[in-house]
């Protein structure tokens, strides 16, 4: 009987797999990217805060850092930030005192942006760019056909 597993066995298997991981996160961060700079400004950012699931990975926290150019703070506890996000929101309608609710974590890990990384996902930035400019017309299709 024929079985599926997400489970690599062989070197190439686990060198595919560990690429398409990375591809994942890649494209996420060339995303958000994408968001960070729609919302440039004149107000400089000191400093973000990374949270929840992604806020495991240092890896991430690092190509984040260098990619919006800002430093990026792990806090402790930091996978638990959307619940505790709710939580001060919630407290905040309560009416607690915005200085009490909205303090800030002591910051566990910190990466500063690497400038050398950046000039290397700079080219893959710009063709991830074109690439979904190019298919903009077939996500738009597939968006509007019935499931």
């Amino acid at each position: 009987m024929a079985t599926s597993s997400s489970c690599a066995t062989t070197r190439s298997e686990r060198d595919a797999c560990a690429a398409i991981g990375y591809a994942v996160v890649e494209g996420v961060s060339f995303g958000l990217l994408d968001g960070w700079r729609s919302l440039a400004s004149t107000a400089e950012v000191a400093s973000l805060s990374l949270v929840g699931g992604g806020a495991q990975s240092e890896l991430w926290a690092q190509l984040l850092a260098s990619l919006l150019g800002v430093p990026m703070q792990l806090h402790a506890h930091a996978g638990a930030g959307g619940a505790l996000g709710a939580a001060r929101l919630a407290w905040l309608a309560d009416g607690g005192v915005e200085a009490d609710v909205c303090r800030i974590a002591d910051v566990a890990r910190e990466f500063l942006p690497d400038a050398v990384e950046e000039a290397c996902l700079a080219p893959r930035y710009e063709r991830f760019r074109s690439l979904y400019a190019a298919l903009r017309g077939e996500f738009e299709t597939a968006h509007a056909e019935p499931a």
